[in-house]
């Protein structure tokens, strides 16, 4: 898959063909065979790595190395975008995980805030219970003293009464033996 000298150039901008002819008149390729840190070690063919100038034109697309096959191009690309998706998901992943983090630590807090409010709520109906459980003694208190005060009541109106029948009782007694007894009256 290589393609030819003409189709590449036509298929460049001339901001393109100037910036790589500044770029590698600034930087030479090294001379070692070792690529640099981070780069794919991938061995180019000869025929591939092949250069040859192209001479400058008025039009702009002269002037510039165009490589005889794009295999080394291709295999920057290649290299590059690896590089750019491992950090493009890098950074995504980071982010995703620190927002999975700060939702914990939200739901933590207001786990915690649930919490004091049940225990508030706890704690005011334990003092409600315990108000209850008062009144209820007090009313338990004042209701036996009233049915105390009642039954001594009763008891003393028992006793009047009784005592009233008892002497009712006499006085009917006395007054049968009177009129049985025609002695009694002398």
């Amino acid at each position: 898959m290589s393609a030819p000298t003409e189709t590449t150039a036509a298929m460049t901008t001339p901001a393109e063909t100037a910036a790589a002819v500044t770029a590698e008149l600034a930087e030479p390729e090294p001379e070692s065979s070792v690529p640099p840190m981070g780069a794919a070690a991938q061995p180019e063919p000869r025929a591939a790595a092949r250069t040859e100038r192209e001479p400058v034109s008025p039009s702009g697309s002269g002037g510039r190395t165009v490589q005889r096959g794009s295999h080394a191009a291709h295999s920057e690309r290649e290299a590059v975008s690896p590089n750019v998706v491992i950090g493009v998901l890098g950074g995504l992943i980071a982010a995703l995980l620190g927002g999975m983090f700060a939702l914990l630590v939200w739901q933590f807090g207001a786990l915690g805030d649930s919490i004091d409010s049940l225990s508030g709520r706890i704690d005011e109906q334990s003092r409600r219970i315990d108000e209850q459980g008062r009144r209820i003694d007090e009313q338990g208190a004042e209701l036996r003293a009233e049915m105390s005060a009642l039954r001594s009541e009763m008891q003393a109106g028992f006793r009047s009464v009784n005592e009233t029948l008892l002497d009712h009782t006499d006085r009917l007694a006395r007054l049968e033996a009177s009129v049985n007894d025609p002695d009694a009256d002398s």
